[in-house]
């Protein structure tokens, strides 16, 4: 964008500014490396300077997206959580004992610090009848306090659990969108699983519409998260298929805020 247009959208949008102060802005922001410019020459007038984002740039938008995603991700779990019970809890407790219930040894993993809707996954998980053992597996640069007894806490990445071979019933993986290499991910995740085992990976704000649909607000901020500094996004249909590669079934349902892939091993 030149210099010209960009004061004339400030403006537009009720953001007036002086020229003078705009291109001394525009200059500092080169100068750190936030903005990229080249000199273009007009066909019938004098050259003219367009400015774009640079790398640098594009990773401190990113930055902001994050944390603002990060922030309406905690004021939304709080409002879910004061939600009466039939509205979000009651569902989605049924969906956990449905799934877990019955299953002796659990993992829980995560690749991020937990919310307090994530800690409300962790309980349900923990308290399901028939357990024997449950594992909270996190990135062992990541310290937590969970103050749940009788979890044990292990660390680990999606792609390399401390597991042995098919020795856990069923997995919760949250913010399964963080994956770097998924279909390694899909194929730790099955090393690990019992025959007749299940996993949830659960995403917030992904493919909440149809696919033809514009990106809701939730989903939009989180691609922008990803794309803005180079890295990958997962959609829900590059998830679903990383999964079935490795798995005879999967499943994909929506609860309110949040996308739940279940794939799972038929017994032998």
């Amino acid at each position: 964008m030149y210099g010209y247009q960009l004061h004339k959208t400030l403006k537009s949008q009720g953001e007036p500014i002086q020229l003078s102060y705009l291109y001394k802005t525009l200059k500092e922001m080169c100068d750190e490396g936030l903005l990229e410019s080249h000199v273009r020459r007009g066909q019938a007038g004098p050259r003219t300077r367009q400015y774009r984002l640079g790398s640098k740039g594009r990773h401190v938008l990113a930055k902001i997206f994050g944390d603002a995603t990060e922030l309406i991700h905690e004021f939304y779990e709080d409002y879910l959580s004061r939600l009466p019970p039939e509205s979000f809890g009651e569902r989605f407790h049924r969906m956990m004992k449905e799934v877990y219930d019955g299953r002796d040894r659990v993992a829980f993993v995560t690749s991020e610090p937990l919310t307090k809707l994530h800690r409300e996954l962790l309980d349900g998980l923990h308290a399901r009848s028939g357990a024997q053992r449950t594992y909270l597996i996190k990135p062992p640069d990541l310290k937590m306090d969970v103050g749940v007894q009788g979890l044990e806490l292990l660390d680990g990445t999606f792609e390399d659990l401390p597991l042995r071979d098919k020795s856990v019933d069923a997995m919760l993986v949250v913010d399964i969108q963080d994956a770097v290499r998924l279909r390694s991910c899909s194929a730790e995740f099955r090393r690990v699983l019992k025959d007749g085992g299940i996993v949830s990976c659960c995403a917030a704000f992904l493919g909440l519409g149809a696919e033809t649909d514009p990106l809701e607000v939730g989903e939009f901020m989180k691609k922008m998260r990803r794309v803005l500094p180079g890295k990958v996004y997962l959609d829900k249909r590059a998830i679903q298929e990383a999964l079935a590669k490795d798995f005879d079934y999967v499943d994909v349902a929506s609860m309110l805020y949040f996308t739940a892939f279940v794939a799972g091993l038929k017994p032998l």
